[in-house]
């Protein structure tokens, strides 16, 4: 496997997990356990392309491929291990364990050939945005309601580019028609967005959220928007990518001001 083909390339899947880990230590502070975990978790972050690829080519006997993985998830394993054994973060073999499942499941779903599935993307959204809380765990020692918060903000944000992506692409298929497939993702994007926005203003009115938090997302509702209304029907995923890395960041400075 050459290097190219070992670093995702993905702009928004880098995105995923950078963001909400980053959106941890700004609400915290950024401390030597959080490097280490920030270490661990991009180096399993870069292991998983590899497996993913040698399951899409069904190719499980390339054994140096395989080794290629274990000299990234070994010290990643060690650098968690460490954090563990040695700063308490007990914790963590939780949310390891949960990160396994969520792998597993998608692998599998690749084996079935169902990765595009909505249920494999929440999934693999889950996996990356559970970053945030994970990394409030490690700096800070608790696992209270901020990092509940935290995943729930990472996750609803991040979800939506799963349903935009979707629509877009089904629109796409239908030859720029809002018919068969594309009705559906359009119905299920439409329904994702009013049930984010219901449980931000939700939460914003009982005092748990900051309201101006609400203008971390305007980039991406603004984009559903454009999106539904426009008749395009040509797609960049180059673009989708460096518009996400640009909603990120406007997400992330929303957070790290009006967060708390």
């Amino acid at each position: 496997m050459t290097l190219k083909e070992f670093v995702p390339r993905e702009h928004g899947a880098w995105a995923m997990w950078i963001v909400p880990i980053l959106s941890a230590a700004i609400v915290t502070r950024f401390s030597a356990l959080y490097y280490l975990f920030f270490l661990s978790f991009a180096l399993l972050f870069v292991a998983h392309h590899p497996i993913v690829l040698i399951v899409k080519r069904r190719k499980l006997s390339e054994w140096r491929e395989l080794w290629q993985v274990g000299v990234l998830a070994i010290p990643a394993f060690l650098l968690g291990l460490t954090l563990v054994l040695f700063a308490g973060r007990v914790w963590l073999i939780l949310f390891g364990a949960v990160e396994l499942a969520l792998f597993a499941v998608s692998v599998k779903n690749f084996l079935d050939r169902e990765q595009r599935s909505f249920i494999n993307e929440l999934g693999i959204v889950a996996a990356l945005t559970l970053t945030a809380p994970a990394a409030y765990y490690v700096v800070s020692g608790e696992l209270d309601a901020t990092a509940a918060e935290l995943f729930l903000m990472n996750f609803l944000f991040f979800g939506s580019s799963v349903f935009y992506v979707k629509m877009r692409i089904e629109f796409l298929k239908e030859k720029g028609k809002w018919e068969g497939k594309a009705r559906t993702a359009l119905v299920m994007t439409i329904i994702y967005h009013l049930f984010l926005l219901a449980i931000l203003m939700s939460a914003t009115a009982v005092g748990v959220f900051n309201p101006w938090l609400l203008a971390g997302f305007v980039p991406v509702l603004a984009q559903v928007i454009v999106g539904t209304l426009s008749g395009k029907k040509k797609m960049s995923f180059t673009r989708l990518g460096v518009a996400l890395v640009f909603q990120s960041a406007v997400f992330l400075g929303v957070m790290g001001v009006f967060f708390r």
